[in-house]
């Protein structure tokens, strides 16, 4: 799809191109030691193993590959990524599944993550944002910004993940309570008990996909990243604070 795309931007000579990729692309990787507050600059090693991140990471390839690249018209392509990470809002599916979980315990919110763990969110409206001034810049200043990455980052707290999850749920619903964290080990059985289930209940049955191992790492490897490219390079700052949020 994204190579069909940068072939019509040479074809129909579209000058410009905004790439919304996603951290799946870099990490994290469990094959390699985890990132904390690294920037779009740190070097991060490792295998994607996730089809979604491998997905993500080609294209981010192609486009680079794409940047300077001669339209039909004999002018030349500019292309920038933006990196989203965990992107809340008002509808958010994951924070409504969360929800529901909770509620079927009597409002507890467990958690997987271990306590070393930090992540990074972003307001969905403050990504938004951000696409639309990278755009403007693109074509203002396209020396600046041709060839570059950026996470989409604002001031939501870089935390452990479960509590920004708790404090945008309790937030709504203040009977929402952070329960006890899930060890590993238990997750691990959980998954292989799943995976034989679905191997006896194939011909009959097929159950709602679960965790798989490789996302299970994924999930307990801290990945955070801090930076302030975005207004360096086009005046980005976040639109909504994290109280509005």
């Amino acid at each position: 799809g994204t190579e069909n795309v940068l072939r019509a931007c040479c074809v129909l000579n579209i000058p410009f191109l905004l790439y919304t990729s996603s951290i799946a692309a870099v990490g994290p990787n469990t094959s390699c030691e985890p990132m904390l507050r690294g920037n779009e600059d740190t070097e991060y090693g490792g295998e994607v193993e996730l089809p979604y991140g491998k997905t993500k990471a080609m294209a981010e390839k192609i486009v680079r590959e794409a940047n300077g690249k001669k339209l039909s018209n004999g002018g030349r392509l500019s292309t920038c990524i933006i990196r989203a990470n965990t992107v809340y809002g008002e509808k958010a599916a994951f924070l409504q599944e969360l929800y529901l979980l909770a509620r079927a315990r009597n409002g507890v919110l467990n958690y997987l993550e271990p306590e070393t763990t930090e992540r990074n969110h972003t307001y969905v409206g403050n990504v938004a944002w951000m696409h639309v001034l990278a755009a403007r810049h693109l074509q203002l200043k396209p020396e600046v910004l041709a060839g570059q990455v950026y996470y989409a980052y604002d001031d939501t707290p870089s935390r452990k993940g479960f509590l920004v999850r708790h404090q945008l749920l309790s937030s709504a619903d203040p009977s929402v309570t952070l329960g006890s964290h899930i060890p590993y080990w238990k997750m691990w059985l959980m998954i292989q008990l799943h995976r034989i289930i679905r191997v006896i209940l194939a011909p009959f049955w097929r159950p709602r996909p679960f965790l798989s191992v490789p996302l299970l790492n994924t999930i307990v490897t801290p990945f955070s990243f801090e930076t302030d490219k975005a207004s360096q390079h086009f005046g980005y700052q976040p639109l909504f604070t994290w109280q509005e949020s």
